[in-house]
């Protein structure tokens, strides 16, 4: 009895099995098929057909179900090699499954069960070898991936000795260390020798609000501030804190007590710091704005409100704009300070309506508070300024809501500005709208009035919004530096300019783009293009660089990008769905890129992903269809999601994130390494925990160069600080920090010690699986 039992059930694991593969063919002939008539790939039909006849020879036990096994692992990894070469991320998807499945044939309740039929007698010895030559196989085309990466690994030969530099301040006053925004300092006792040696010497903890709502997103995205002996920082509420910058002991705490209402994630980028020779009661000044739109001035000294500012400190950035719903108009970005004003712009709310806000830039007093000027982009230039007793600044114009740039020699700041709202219908915008959006305009710091602008995209209808600080540097040539501003962009451009007069310092070319089809909508014909500097949008997608965990992930996709429209770089949204590619996020956000200028190096942290975009008439809006973003007053709202598969991993293959280094003299690519492992990624949300190399997480966040040439970034991964060697691209440490992290990270001579110290923040970030706010992180490293 009991081994009839265990005949049967050795028998039905046989049936099992070959249900199982049999049920695998009808799946991949099946999407095969609709591949197939979408124009795509033949390759999973035949797949799919082999599959389901090894399935069915499995059924009835015959020896030939392997030969058609080994059939399709040859097939496949032949065909696999042609589409992607030795690329092994890209390798994946394609074999992992049948290089899984091939050894279940051989265990024995199916191996012993299979016997030799007319198909497969003269060759059943073959049999034996395939095991070992599928090893074989695998382990050569391993070996040769690694040589391949390998190569593909090398930077530039060491870098002489580096050129003679002022040293600079010690201190990070500004968010990108300077007015210019370069993210650079010249300390160079952490260096690229030495930096293994880095330890984290505190670790300063705020733990998350009793109050606060855990429906609210949150990130933690701050660049603290460091003067004197205190280290400012903001939290995702608008609170500040100051912390002894020798060793994070808190100094004082103060809270605005913030109204969040409306607000869809709340987020503090930093404060501003000012030294008023003018205020005997307040002369070191923290300026935040807030996500109920104030501008406060803090002592910096007690953490006080400066009594001779507004009102008791702080004044609303409401006025001028008329009524609105609380959440439409907010600050996550701190002002800029100079020639004695606070130059602000404001986060508009992406498409939720025709006559959202108004964009308004405004410069205020940094002492009194008072208003000095305004740049309203909805007036003619005549009209602009400080509107009459009882009018408003023009509705729906586009709004700066990153970081600014001053030259104060020149007297300008730049300001990167967005697209007017709606983002993704762009028919309801005026001409004098779309002049100045999605630009870098350099404005006179005293006037406001507009001295250059320069537009890098026309007629913005991808949410393509200058995200980026503009960087200002000395561009070498052969006839000595020029002032110059560069602006990298979320389509991956990167757009250098004469920062005094705005005219392109390398190539710029108008290309014709694809036009719209959508009723009612237009399209600008051509879009400019940077072609004399390298381009961070990526390759143009192809069905070849779908990706995902298993065929049938990668066949979906593969589908998905066949069933929309996609014809590269600013293909418009669409009724029946558009690949945006980059995505809305990049290319390069917020985070920026970072300037050497003894070395002439250019660093480009990057981003490329791609984002479906759905036009969706009001009438389905109407019958309960889901969408992103309403744009009411139009007749379409938008839905906007990641290109991913069923288990939310992306449908292009990585690299996802990607840091770069650019000669600025010959424009050319020094280096570029993928950035980010697979440790904190993974399907559905869950970590992996695996170390390879993938390039993952959004680069959201900026690098800070040292003049020790060493790169440290945090905003590759969820977790982790990494030093890189800035000549080679090598990475040369890293640490795992405590909690998420898309924050660019500062360095400063600590005050007593006189040591180098690097810190970053760690705590909440982009992760919408999150289920509870977490506690902020300031970490902070030097050498043991």
């Amino acid at each position: 009895m009991i081994g009839k039992l265990k005949k049967f059930m050795l028998e039905s694991m046989l049936y099992v099995f070959a249900t199982c593969v049999m049920l695998l063919g009808l799946a991949i002939f099946g999407l095969g098929t609709s591949l197939a008539a979408l124009g795509g790939s033949p390759f999973y039909l035949a797949s799919g057909a082999i599959f389901l006849a090894s399935g069915v020879q499995l059924f009835r036990g015959r020896l030939s179900a392997l030969h058609f096994a080994a059939l399709n692992f040859i097939a496949t990894w032949i065909w696999a090699l042609c589409e992607v070469g030795l690329d092994g991320w890209a390798l994946l998807p394609r074999v992992d499954l049948i290089c899984v499945l091939l050894p279940f044939y051989y265990l024995p309740p199916v191996r012993s069960r299979l016997r030799s039929d007319e198909m497969s007698g003269y060759v059943a010895p073959l049999t034996r070898i395939y095991p070992a030559a599928a090893a074989i196989v695998v382990g050569l085309i391993a070996v040769l991936i690694g040589i391949n990466a390998w190569f593909g690994a090398s930077g530039l030969p060491a870098a002489g000795p580096r050129p003679i530099a002022a040293e600079g301040g010690f201190d990070w006053p500004a968010i990108g260390h300077d007015p210019s925004g370069t993210r650079f300092s010249a300390l160079s006792a952490i260096n690229r020798d030495n930096v293994r040696r880095l330890v984290r010497v505190w670790d300063y903890v705020e733990p998350v609000p009793l109050y606060a709502d855990a429906r609210l997103p949150r990130r933690d995205e701050v660049t603290p501030l460091q003067v004197d002996d205190k280290l400012f920082v903001c939290l995702s509420d608008n609170t500040i804190l100051a912390l002894d910058a020798n060793n994070g002991r808190l100094v004082w705490r103060y809270s605005p007590h913030t109204d969040l209402t409306g607000v869809l994630s709340a987020i503090c980028r930093g404060v501003a710091y000012y030294n008023d020779p003018t205020s005997p009661q307040c002369p070191k000044r923290v300026f935040t704005a807030t996500l109920d739109a104030r501008l406060i001035a803090l002592d910096a000294d007690t953490g006080q409100p400066c009594q001779d500012f507004g009102q008791s400190g702080q004044i609303s950035l409401k006025r001028g704009l008329g009524p609105f719903r609380p959440g439409l108009y907010y600050d996550t970005s701190p002002p800029t300070i100079v020639d004695g004003v606070a130059v602000v712009g404001g986060l508009v709310q992406d498409g939720i309506s025709v006559g959202e806000p108004s964009g308004v830039i405004r410069a205020f007093d940094a002492h009194t508070g008072r208003l000095v000027w305004a740049w309203d982009m909805g007036r003619p230039p005549s009209q602009r300024g400080v509107p009459a007793p009882g009018q408003t600044y023009a509705h729906g114009t586009p709004n700066s809501w990153s970081f600014f740039s001053a030259d104060d020699k020149l007297g300008l700041v730049y300001v990167p500005t967005g697209n007017a709202t709606p983002d993704f219908v762009g028919s309801y915008r005026k001409p004098e709208w779309d002049k100045f959006a999605s630009s870098i305009t350099a404005l006179d710091v005293r006037t406001g009035q507009v001295r250059w602008s320069f537009q890098m995209v026309h007629h913005d209808l991808w949410d393509y919004d200058a995200a980026a600080q503009p960087v200002l540097f000395d561009m070498p040539t052969v006839n000595g530096p020029i002032p110059a501003v560069v602006e990298a962009t979320k389509q991956g451009e990167l757009f250098v300019l004469d920062r005094r007069t705005g005219t392109p310092l390398s190539q710029v070319t108008e290309r014709s783009v694809p036009q719209t089809d959508v009723p009612g909508e237009w399209t600008a014909k051509t879009q400019p293009f940077s072609v004399a500097m390298p381009n961070f949008s990526g390759p143009r997608l192809r069905e070849v660089d779908m990706w995902g965990i298993s065929p049938l992930d990668q066949l979906n996709c593969r589908i998905k990008f066949r069933s929309m429209r996609y014809e590269g770089m600013f293909t418009p949204p669409s009724l029946r769905g558009s690949i945006e590619y980059p995505g809305e996020t990049g290319g390069v956000d917020w985070g920026g890129v970072t300037v050497d200028n003894a070395r002439h190096l250019l660093l480009v942290p990057s981003f490329r992903l791609s984002t479906k975009v759905f036009l969706v008439p009001r009438v389905a809006v109407a019958n309960g269809a889901g969408f992103t973003y309403p744009q009411l007053g139009t007749p379409y709202a938008a839905s906007i999601v990641l290109f991913l598969d069923r288990l939310g991993v992306p449908c292009q293959r990585p690299p996802y994130g990607l840091l770069t280094a650019i000669d600025l003299q010959t424009k050319a690519i020094v280096w570029q390494h993928a950035l980010g492992t697979a440790e904190d990624l993974g399907p559905l949300g869950i970590a992996s925990h695996l170390p390879f190399t993938i390039g993952g997480a959004p680069m959201v966040g900026g690098a800070l160069a040292t003049g020790g040439d060493v790169v440290f970034i945090g905003a590759a991964g969820f977790r982790r600080l990494r030093a890189i060697d800035a000549l080679t691209g090598r990475q040369l440490w890293s640490d795992r920090l405590p909690e998420g992290n898309q924050a660019t990270p500062i360095t400063y001579r600590a005050p007593r010690s006189g040591r180098q110290m690097v810190v970053i923040v760690s705590g909440n970030y982009a992760n919408y699986r999150a289920e509870r706010p977490l506690p902020t992180h300031v970490v902070a490293y030097a050498l043991y």
